[in-house]
């Protein structure tokens, strides 16, 4: 078990968690993502009763928010039959793709009890491009599954990162065209987040922007190509003003 788990400062700047959750279910979140139960899957078994002792709250408090969080926000799963909780994107910042991860991940995924929970985490860990996130009813033992596709949740990503780039850079660059979508997902793929393409594009900004020899390298095959890991780890002193806006 580890003893800390890394919470990605985006976390506070997320607009759903910013607009859409209230102050008890963002600490209850946050609680699911670094309590001591948690693994390297993301599934862990862990009681209402459990979760109340360590967060304060009382035992139906937690049940309505674990509710929230799975049927309003959509962000986890909780069977009441195995007493589990999955965290739908515990993946996306926890996992990485050694074989040294792999072989202990998968056999922390064969022993989860939950039977649509462990077949949600297995079609991630092969890859699948769709696959079914359960949803169990807190007062059914009945479960139905949802399709998603993981190629929309790059799309939205890559937009993300366009519109990030268009407001800072000022430019007016699209995410549809094909190089730019093969840039970003090149650099997703070898695992860098969005963070990570919010932080290279803001710093190569502040050294271009005004420059007019170099404010026409402002564009994605130059920001997201093979020297994104270089301007990544480019040591610039950024101002306080900077680094809020970047949040």
């Amino acid at each position: 078990m580890a003893i800390y788990r890394n919470v990605a400062m985006s976390f506070w700047t997320d607009s759903k968690i910013v607009d859409d959750f209230t102050p008890e279910e963002r600490y209850m979140y946050l609680y699911l993502f670094t309590n001591p139960h948690t693994n390297l899957c993301g599934c862990y078994e862990i009681s209402t009763k459990q979760i109340a002792d360590e967060t304060g709250y009382g035992v139906i408090k937690v049940k309505n928010l674990l509710s929230n969080l799975e049927s309003k926000h959509s962000v986890i799963r909780y069977s009441e039959q195995t007493k589990e909780v999955l965290i739908l994107k515990w993946h996306k910042y926890n996992w990485t793709k050694s074989d040294k991860f792999r072989i202990p991940l998968e056999k922390e995924i064969e022993s989860v009890k939950c039977v649509e929970f462990s077949t949600f985490l297995r079609d991630l860990l092969d890859g699948n491009d769709t696959v079914s996130i359960p949803y169990a009813y807190h007062s059914d033992t009945r479960a139905r599954t949802v399709s998603v596709s993981v190629t929309d949740t790059v799309s939205d990503t890559v937009k993300e990162i366009i519109e990030y780039m268009n407001y800072t850079c000022g430019t007016h660059y699209k995410a549809e065209t094909k190089k730019t979508n093969e840039l970003i997902k090149a650099r997703l793929n070898e695992e860098f987040t969005l963070d990570d393409f919010k932080t290279v594009i803001h710093k190569k900004a502040m050294q271009w922007k005004d420059d007019p020899k170099m404010c026409k390298y402002l564009r994605p095959e130059t920001l997201f190509g093979n020297k994104f890991e270089g301007y990544l780890n480019e040591q610039t002193a950024l101002t306080f003003e900077e680094r809020l806006a970047m949040a």
